[in-house]
């Protein structure tokens, strides 16, 4: 089998292999990143939540102090009725805490409508700290792995490209950069099985004097239509060969 040719077959397994970690590790930032998100997200609705507890008691707060305002004037209008001269006058008196009274109660149930939107918070805190918890553990285990993949894809990344740099210094002339730029251009792939009489990988048909010599892949030909350089999968030396 042509020497060129067969570690041409090699370089592109390598070559596809490279592709394929480098897409994974291309998303790894990305994929971190969406982690992140998703616990920035859980936390800020726990946040929400928890703000809005302490929004809920500043104002049953400041409606309590209210009902304490009003129920001082209470206070001063009964004073006042003990001295009063005329049924008027006391009257008056009985209309302002007849009123009052009734801002009370008003003022009351707003505030019983607070602490049962405060009761609700509370449980909406306390399953969102658990769902924190859950995402955290989710995420930390995640991001191990994550992190273990991509630790071992940037180590066989470094392997691939040492071999890869081995086989160029072995294969003669200008192959190399030839090979390149037709993978250049072709999706990754810069050598291509030929069967049948017909190029894999673009699917034209070859002409059936030059297949025989293909088939033999003792020479380099390349495909007519996309370039590639051409080879018999059926007639190799050892299984390794096989992009």
């Amino acid at each position: 089998m042509n020497s060129d040719l067969k570690q041409l077959i090699r370089l592109q397994a390598i070559d596809l292999s490279i592709l394929e970690l480098r897409g994974r590790t291309d998303k790894f930032p990305g994929i971190s990143k969406a982690l992140d998100e998703k616990l920035r997200s859980a936390t800020a609705g726990l946040d929400a939540s928890r703000e809005s507890v302490k929004e809920n008691q500043a104002t049953r707060k400041k409606l309590e102090g209210e009902v304490t305002s009003i129920e001082g004037k209470i206070s001063k209008y009964r004073e006042q009725m003990l001295s009063v001269k005329t049924n008027v006058e006391y009257k008056s008196l009985q209309n302002e805490i007849e009123h009052a009274q009734a801002g009370i109660r008003k003022v009351e149930d707003e505030i019983l409508n607070l602490m049962m939107n405060a009761e609700s918070l509370q449980a909406e805190i306390k399953t969102g700290e658990a769902r924190l918890k859950e995402d955290q553990q989710m995420v930390q285990a995640e991001r191990k792995k994550l992190e273990e993949v991509n630790k071992n894809d940037l180590t066989a990344i470094e392997s691939c490209l040492k071999e890869r740099k081995e086989i160029e210094a072995g294969v003669s002339g200008d192959l190399i950069a030839r090979y390149d730029r037709v993978r250049k251009f072709r999706g990754g792939a810069g050598v291509a099985p030929a069967r049948n009489y017909v190029c894999e990988l673009c699917q034209v048909r070859i002409r059936p004097q030059v297949f025989q010599e293909i088939s033999k892949n003792d020479q380099i030909i390349a495909c007519d239509a996309c370039q590639r350089i051409l080879y018999n999968p059926d007639n190799l030396d050892h299984p390794f060969e096989v992009a």
